[in-house]
């Protein structure tokens, strides 16, 4: 690698009149003047040739954009790829800001091991640089705390100016200085603390907005919120919270379809923002929207700037997401779980989302894509195997892992119809006649999702049909987590980045300010918006809330947080301690936040070695079968079951738990694949990255194996047991345009989010076998189904465990060359695997004494009864002598001591 350097430092540069040095290499960048060059080293990668590459980060809203040629690098020699940025003042490209390659048609690329301006998995730029900077909150007294960053701060009134929205300057009466670098300062006349004004240092130039923190961090009430009968049906309140709205009005209405309103009543406000109406009587089944008043201010979407109706974020029953809510009484929940909730370490999770399980179930046309067909018992394929709930219970897993069920975004159907009715394209995918979405576009965190109620029943029939699926699967001694997404929200979530929509359907209007980080007073975020917790008790009140209305409404297990590394940390430790230590919760620590104060802020800001949670562990994950990326050469991009022996050591780390970031056995959760990555199947396909067409079956086994003898909690990729495919979808972006102009973004089979018959779980595929095709799929169920009733049993609790793991537990038996890998689990276990394509003899192995049993090879997996070998002399061993093994290429051997 120093070779690489050095030659690196005579040639490619000379063009640019600069010498790169080996730290500026390894940090990714180079400065000269005020122009930045972004370095990206293929070498240090481990990669070769890439399409292209491109940088994006924090200073670009972390946009995924791989077209944009601003942002494209350039390839200067061999290995290199650089990209000059003009960055005077550092307009473009703050200090500290964080940033990242994308290669191809989007991978991730993490900085390379050692790098030394690495953080939470992105490089910083700049990282040891404080740039001038004012920071200013009103306070509710009405005055106005400052905080100077690389200047001396000012101590008279004279030294600032302080105007208004409208730019009519303010007088100043004093500056009370506090810290070196703070003071207060204190207007003459008292101001409306919920209006906007502006402060800047004279002398440094320095301007800030006066934003709300000083009493947005302070403001809370334990009042409860949205619309709620009384136990005793007396009476129905009607809550908000606004705390800078100036009026709100409640409209009611009759039917949900009524444009006009049955009454109107004007709320009351407390000390706390919390707006309130009580009406008598139960007023379930009542329709009611809201209008929010305030003043133009900019960042503001009051009505008197925004002319809309707004709903009710805390409303049990949304309609559609668009429109009204209606008043609903709180659910009973399904039974708890017989014996309790599976504790982490016995975690077995299967991701599946609603929709695609169903979609092509023989139920009824009214019953497809819906909660109820989910859990109807009975149902067989032509080939008279059961599928649907029967088969998902008798696959052996503890946990059904459900995709968004909170009331999602959906463009309405009628413009959606109407865009695409005769699109050959949109057809082919399946979603011509409607926007198919996984849901990660929340809208009512309260309400179960519209679509998936049993098409013929009434609005809030979706509450009793959810809480039934939770009952059907808790009577099989199953648990029942939900995917939640807190981290941004759908009103602004348009495709199209560079242009994105604004929507109003409520946290927008009620105070954009309040629920929403933002700069100058607008939005950030690679998802159109990012919710802000930190400094908002009444935002981390409402994830709890949401959380155990979830759990006590219709008695849920646990959660799946989406991109749960923009929840700060604190809000993350809070909600672990409110919901209790038997509430299964695991997410996604990467894609930080677009706030710098966030990201540098200890407290809040949080990786893999400091997670409040479970996260989602993909670096075992990227050893055991490859990275998530466009895979290019199975070698290299099927990770170590596909061959690549580089990762051996990796695998080892992934199998014990024992990366840098582990703290234990319960840091992180293992898996292959996942909604938003490529379906196993692909990945291991024959040819064209297509499973339909055959998947090596041996190396998808030998993946398999290495997961589900790891460490610690697993979750599975629904359909991965029947090697489900996902290469109906091309491996190209498409962009389609709505008929109001709204940009589709269809991203392939990288990500089939939006595109239906890619996702479905082809059903008559159960029971078929290489007789009737490339794959064998009724195997691959039973293989495993095997393992799953295997790390369930006695002899799978050695798995099953907190950590961290004692020094011996993994004993690695030695191999001639890394595509071999032998090891024994806690004297109980062993396992040897055949990465490479030849015969490996094992010349002598010795195991613990006692009598192992061949509980797995290539052809199957049974733990109870024992598998079939062709070497007959191994399907028994007896411990403490020395034996042989002849293991094929591409295979996989798995014994157990017998008790």
């Amino acid at each position: 690698m120093r070779k690489l350097l050095l030659l690196l430092l005579m040639f490619p540069f000379a063009l640019m009149g600069q010498d790169i040095s080996q730290e500026e290499m390894a940090q990714g960048y180079a400065m000269k003047d005020d122009v930045a060059t972004f370095l990206f080293n293929e070498e240090l990668y481990g990669i070769t040739s890439p399409k292209r590459v491109v940088l994006t980060g924090s200073f670009r809203g972390w946009s995924g954009d791989m077209e944009d040629t601003n942002w494209q690098l350039k390839k200067v020699s061999k290995v290199l790829w650089s990209l000059s940025v003009k960055n005077p003042n550092f307009e473009q490209i703050p200090p500290r800001a964080e940033f990242k390659f994308r290669i191809n048609e989007g991978e991730w690329m993490n900085p390379p091991a050692n790098t030394p301006n690495e953080k939470g998995s992105n490089y910083v730029y700049m990282q040891d640089m404080v740039a001038p900077r004012l920071q200013a909150e009103i306070r509710r007294s009405g005055n106005i705390w400052v905080e100077f960053e690389g200047v001396e701060r000012p101590l008279f009134p004279s030294d600032y100016t302080l105007t208004n929205a409208e730019g009519q300057e303010l007088p100043i009466a004093e500056v009370l200085p506090h810290e070196e670098h703070s003071a207060l300062v204190v207007p003459k006349e008292k101001i409306d603390i919920r209006r906007v004004y502006w402060i800047e240092a004279k002398d440094s130039k320095l301007k800030s907005w006066a934003s709300y923190d000083g009493w947005f961090r302070e403001i809370y009430s334990t009042k409860e919120l949205g619309a709620n009968v009384a136990k005793d049906g007396s009476s129905t309140a009607f809550r908000l919270f606004a705390p800078r709205a100036e009026s709100i009005e409640l409209f009611v209405y009759k039917g949900k379809d009524d444009e006009k309103a049955e009454a109107v009543y004007e709320m009351k406000v407390d000390e706390d923002g919390v707006w309130e109406h009580i009406i008598e009587g139960n007023q379930a089944g009542l329709w009611y929207d809201f209008v929010v008043h305030g003043s133009t201010d900019p960042g503001n979407h009051f009505y008197e700037t925004e002319a809309v109706h707004i709903s009710d974020p805390y409303c049990r029953v949304s309609d559609d997401t668009w429109g009204k809510c209606m008043v609903a009484p709180a659910t009973q929940p399904a039974t708890p779980l017989a014996n309790g909730r599976p504790p982490m370490q016995d975690v077995i999770a299967y991701e599946v989302h609603v929709q695609d399980f169903t979609d092509l179930l023989p139920v009824s046309d009214d019953m497809k894509g819906t909660l109820p067909a989910f859990v109807e018992g009975g149902l067989k394929n032509s080939k008279g195997e059961p599928v649907g709930f029967d088969y998902l219970t008798d696959l052996g897993i503890n946990t059904v892992h459900l995709m968004p069920i909170q009331e999602f975004l959906h463009y309405p159907t009628d413009i959606w119809k109407a865009s695409f009715k005769d699109d050959e394209f949109m057809i082919e995918a399946g979603i011509s006649e409607e926007n198919y979405q996984w849901g990660y576009r929340t809208s009512h965190a309260f309400a179960v999702e519209t679509r998936f109620r049993q098409r013929g029943t009434s609005p809030g029939s979706e509450r009793e049909q959810f809480r039934d699926l939770v009952e059907a699967f808790h009577q099989k001694g199953i648990a029942v987590i939900i995917d939640i997404v807190p981290n941004h929200s759908a009103e602004n979530m348009d495709d199209d980045r560079k242009d994105r929509r604004q929507y109003h359907f409520h946290w927008n209007v009620l105070d954009k300010q309040y629920y929403y980080r933002t700069k100058d007073l607008d939005h950030i975020g690679e998802y159109g918006n990012e919710i802000k917790f930190e400094e908002r008790p009444m935002v981390q009140r409402w994830l709890i809330d949401q959380c155990k209305h979830w759990i006590e409404e219709f008695g849920i297990d646990g959660f799946r947080i989406d991109l749960a590394g923009q929840v700060d940390r604190q809000t993350l430790i809070k909600l672990r301690k409110e919901l209790g230590e038997d509430i299964i919760i695991y997410g996604e620590p990467w894609i930080g936040s677009n706030d710098p104060d966030f990201e540098e802020n200890p407290s809040w800001d949080w990786y893999k070695h400091n997670s409040p949670i479970t996260y989602f562990h993909d670096d075992s994950r990227n050893a055991f079968k490859g990275p998530t990326g466009n895979p290019q050469v199975k070698e290299a991009d099927q990770g170590y079951a596909g061959g690549n022996y580089k990762e051996i050591e990796k695998v080892k780390a992934g199998l014990t738990k024992t990366f840098p970031t582990d703290k234990n056995a319960l840091s992180g959760i293992n898996y292959l694949d996942i909604h938003d990555n490529w379906a196993l199947a692909d990945r291991f396909a024959h040819e064209d990255w297509n499973g339909h067409k055959g998947v090596d079956e041996d190396r998808f086994k030998i993946a398999a194996v290495l997961l589900y003898t790891s460490l610690g909690p697993i979750v599975t990729h629904g359909g991965t047991e029947m090697m489900r495919s996902k290469a109906s979808a091309e491996l190209k972006e498409t962009v389609k345009v709505m008929n109001n102009g709204t940009k589709v973004f269809l991203h392939g089979k990288r990500d089939t989010y939006n595109m239906r018959n890619a996702n479905h779980f082809l059903w008559e595929n159960v029971g078929k076998t290489h007789k009737d095709g490339p794959n064998d799929y009724a195997n691959m169920y039973a293989y495993w189904r095997g393992l799953n009733k295997f790390r369930m049993s006695e002899i799978g609790a050695s798995l099953r465990m907190v950590g961290p793991a004692p020094d011996g537990y993994y004993k690695w038996i030695e191999h001639v060359n890394p595509y071999q890998l032998g090891y024994v689990i806690d004297d109980k276990i062993f396992v040897l695997i055949n990465t490479g394509s030849d015969e490996h003899d094992w010349e002598s192995i010795t195991l613990p004494q006692g009598e192992w049993k061949m509980i797995g090879n290539n052809e199957a997996f049974n733990h109870l009864k024992g598998v079939k070998d062709k070497d007959r002399s191994l399907r028994t061993i007896k411990g403490g002598e020395s034996f042989k093994v002849e293991l094929p290429g591409k295979s996989v051997r798995v014994w157990a001591k017998v008790e």
